[in-house]
């Protein structure tokens, strides 16, 4: 009996360890070529629910689920892609995900949560104005939820305009252009 459960804690823990290596593994190679284009080379990533991730207990996993999120928004953003036209609802999902995790992401990765505020904003209140297919199209409730919880507190962010290479070193892509290495 003790042993049966020792067994199924150490397959669970070990499978659990598996997934996030394919995570990772999965988003390294979407992320192949961000350091040159930045966001305006529509990175594409395998497919899979990212925004389940986004509260692993491995910081890693988190990391790069965050990533995703980040980069279609950037994306999105700068016209290039856009990722969340033909699924609403992987755009919900990623939202309900930031809503939980927005803290957490914060504090372990204050670039990427300064961009993903940024972008959000200014998807909303610049693209829309330029093209109809590039508007936030959420639940009214979650959209409400999405405003008074995180952006709203946020708004600032969108005077920072953190350089590029503080967000490829927290996503851990080695620059390609001499300007984005850092002075260390």
């Amino acid at each position: 009996m003790f042993y049966g459960n020792i067994k199924e804690i150490i397959d669970s823990l070990l499978g659990g360890i598996v997934v996030a290596n394919e995570i990772i593994e999965k988003v390294k190679r979407g992320l192949m070529g961000i350091e040159i284009g930045y966001f305006d080379t529509g990175q594409i990533f395998e497919e899979e629910a990212y925004y389940n991730y986004f509260g692993s207990p491995d910081k890693e996993t988190r990391r790069y689920a965050v990533a995703v999120f980040t980069v279609y928004l950037g994306n999105w953003y700068s016209l290039c892609r856009f990722p969340f036209l033909n699924t609403k609802s992987n755009l919900e999902e990623f939202i309900k995900a930031l809503i939980e995790h927005h803290q957490k992401i914060e504090m372990d990765f204050p670039i990427m949560h300064e961009y993903i505020i940024s972008f959000l904003i200014k998807i909303e209140e610049e693209n829309g104005e330029k093209y109809a297919n590039s508007t936030i199209e959420i639940d009214k409730k979650l959209h409400e939820r999405l405003k008074t919880e995180v952006l709203i507190p946020k708004r600032e962010y969108l005077n920072k305009h953190t350089p590029i290479k503080y967000f490829l070193r927290e996503i851990r892509v080695n620059p390609f252009f001499e300007s984005d290495f850092l002075e260390e």
